[in-house]
């Protein structure tokens, strides 16, 4: 049996989308395929914080993969640009019987264990200005070093796709594209809408943005909606304050919800649990993203396969993933999105997900991906 490595060193509460990613694989890769073992690689067993999942699998914890240790990263680096693989790296991989590294960077053009670094997007040749000098030269570096130094490079949408070949044509030559799914709980993990009263204090209809505060994501143009109509929708927010790019962005956003006089109306519960946030998009009147730069969004397929109403930028990856029951607005048109939100404020029947037609249609999108996945690395 085979075994494929992903490798966390990152807080789940910085990059949550990626870490849901990280467990969709494994427990698809689990569910459908008998050959392969995922294996979990911590730089800190904390990385896990609590979360039980990760316990039914293998996990092993190295100080190698830490961020925090910069003169091994760079060590590993040079060894990797000059010689082709890092020998330090390349013994751990050896001894601790892994076939395959996956989502987590490259390995070298000579190492004995396949890479594929993954790239959800480059929203920096976009918005630029929310990078350093520093950052934008080391993402092209990254880049370069990933198409020199890997098997494959991992590409999750057509969009992306495009960029990568206005960034470095061998690096698209080099791509694979795997467009990822996501999955829902059972039913009986949906807590009631008397829960979601008692738990968050929220008493009528609502509209559901559950986008970390970086600054790309575009919370602003849904404040801009708000503050223009006369009677507010009320909007649930959640994911983590804080944009570690732009440290001020924060503080900026709770400036215009005082200015605009929206405490009322928009409301952040900060980071919930996994049930609590597919109960709060199961019982609200749509999911809303307004982001201006998006990988292959995890919310957005989870309000596809929840049946949900979905209000989205008209950004690319966006349109790549329409759907049902799909609207799109402007990103930067506030105007359109407040007529959206009045035009859909009203709860109509919902369509459940949980019939037997739904839940084998998600069945079949799990395994295409694993096996689309499985395909690139053979």
């Amino acid at each position: 049996m085979k075994k494929i490595a992903i490798i966390i060193n990152f807080n789940k509460e910085d990059w949550l989308g990626g870490y849901n990613y990280f467990k969709n694989f494994f427990k698809f890769l689990k569910k459908y395929q008998n050959h392969f073992e995922p294996v979990l690689i911590l730089d800190k067993l904390s990385r896990l914080n609590n979360d039980n999942f990760f316990h039914n699998y293998k996990i092993i914890t190295t100080p190698l993969v830490s961020n925090q240790n910069l003169y091994l990263k760079i060590l590993n680096k040079i060894l990797i640009f000059f010689i082709g693989k890092s020998f330090i790296l390349e013994n751990f991989y050896i001894k601790n019987k892994i076939d395959i590294l996956t989502h987590s960077g490259y390995l070298g053009r000579n190492s004995k264990i396949k890479s594929f670094p993954w790239f959800p997007d480059f929203q920096e040749i976009y918005f630029p200005e929310n990078f350093s000098l520093k950052q934008r030269i080391l993402r092209r570096i990254n880049i370069i070093m990933s198409y020199k130094n890997s098997t494959n490079i991992l590409i999750s949408s057509k969009s992306v796709m495009k960029d990568l070949k206005r960034i470095s044509f061998f690096a698209y030559k080099k791509a694979q594209l795997i467009k990822h799914t996501a999955d829902i709980p059972k039913r009986k993990k949906i807590f009631s809408k008397n829960f979601i009263k008692k738990k968050f204090g929220i008493y009528k209809n609502y509209f559901y943005l559950p986008n970390a505060y970086w600054k790309h994501k575009n919370h602003i143009v849904v404040l801009k909606a708000l503050k223009i109509l006369k009677i507010k929708p009320l909007i649930i927010s959640t994911g983590k304050f804080y944009d570690h790019r732009a440290p001020r962005h924060s503080n900026y956003i709770l400036d215009i919800i005082k200015k605009f006089n929206l405490q009322k109306s928009y409301r952040h519960l900060g980071i919930v649990s996994e049930n609590e946030m597919y109960s709060l998009l199961y019982h609200s009147l749509a999911l809303i993203n307004p982001s201006k730069s998006e990988g292959w969004s995890n919310t957005v397929e989870q309000a596809k396969l929840l049946k949900k109403k979905v209000i989205l930028s008209s950004i690319p990856v966006h349109l790549e993933q329409k759907s049902n029951n799909f609207i799109y607005f402007n990103s930067n048109n506030h105007k359109q999105l407040s007529s959206i939100l009045v035009k859909h404020s009203k709860k109509i029947a919902a369509v459940s997900p949980f019939n037997n037609n739904n839940l084998n249609k998600i069945k079949e999108n799990q395994k295409l991906f694993i096996n689309r996945f499985i395909e690139i690395i053979k």
